[in-house]
């Protein structure tokens, strides 16, 4: 998914066939075309030592990387991977957090307890009444701590820590199995998201609950689970490599195909021009 995949950029001759590869410019270097964005890059023309091919090769050699939709598909689930691989580091700093306070929990009961003890102590010197600070809240729930309590929180904490670990790398590295482990376990969480909305509103658990909705319903929808759209069956569409390489695969540069491929290259190559960089054809990512 990185990278230019321009295979002029690694022939060492092109003829006039090729033109929509790759053109010889006077000025000594080249302007190669990316199968994968489409966009000509200006490169150095590779020496025969060098090239990957002395001339290009045909169409059932050439490389044909992901566009389009697929490619667009795959952006976006390695963004939905990255989402899951950080709410597992978060679950495993609370796992870890929870062991070492369950670990000290009777050191943790002696300080609130003399905490209290001192905040009341100062209460009645100073003649002040019972307070409403989060401390004079919150100290009497610590010391009050159960083991059990915290036991419970530590396993959901590592079972969630596990399932979005589990995601994000099923995600990452485009496992199907993944699509349906995050739809399900996504599926599974709402219920929970929805009880603690409505339990306290607040702006993080409403988004939180927007983007679990939005990875739910594209990943049913884009990727065809449960039998949806024709299933697994349907999912990848072929690309018409002979359409891409006569430059005429995008319908709103020029609907008529009989003038499409010089007029096409040619306007593309102007519209690229302001933009190429100059690359070392042995540094060139194909």
């Amino acid at each position: 998914m990185r990278g230019h995949v321009a295979p002029a950029a690694q022939t060492a001759r092109l003829s006039a066939e090729d033109d929509d590869l790759g053109v010889d410019v006077p000025d000594g270097w080249r302007l190669a075309r990316c199968l994968r964005c489409d966009m000509w890059v200006r490169t150095a023309v590779p020496d025969r030592a060098v090239a990957r091919w002395d001339q290009l090769p045909g169409l059932d050699e050439l490389p044909k990387p992901r566009r389009g939709k697929p490619l667009h598909d795959a952006i976006l689930l390695r963004v939905v991977a990255i989402d899951r691989a950080v709410h597992a580091v978060a679950f495993t700093l609370i796992a870890v957090a929870v062991g070492l306070l369950m670990a000290k929990l009777s050191a943790v009961h002696g300080f609130a307890t003399t905490l209290i003890r001192n905040l009341n102590d100062s209460a009645g010197v100073t003649s002040r009444g019972p307070g409403g600070s989060w401390l004079d809240r919150e100290l009497p729930r610590l010391a009050r701590l159960e083991s059990g309590a915290l036991r419970d929180v530590f396993a959901v904490a590592v079972a969630y820590a596990v399932v979005e670990g589990t995601e994000a790398y099923g995600l990452w590295r485009e496992r199907r199995w993944a699509e349906y482990l995050t739809v399900i376990a996504t599926a599974g969480f709402l219920p929970l998201e929805i009880h603690e909305l409505a339990k306290r509103v607040s702006v993080l658990r409403v988004l939180a609950l927007v983007v679990n909705l939005a990875v739910l319903v594209w990943l049913v929808w884009s990727k065809r689970l449960f039998g949806l759209r024709g299933g697994a069956s349907a999912l990848h569409e072929d690309t018409d490599w002979e359409a891409v390489l006569r430059g005429y695969d995008t319908a709103a540069v020029n609907p008529d195909p009989s003038r499409r491929s010089r007029s096409v290259r040619s306007s593309q190559v102007s519209a690229a021009s302001p933009e190429v960089s100059a690359v070392d054809s042995k540094r060139q990512s194909v």
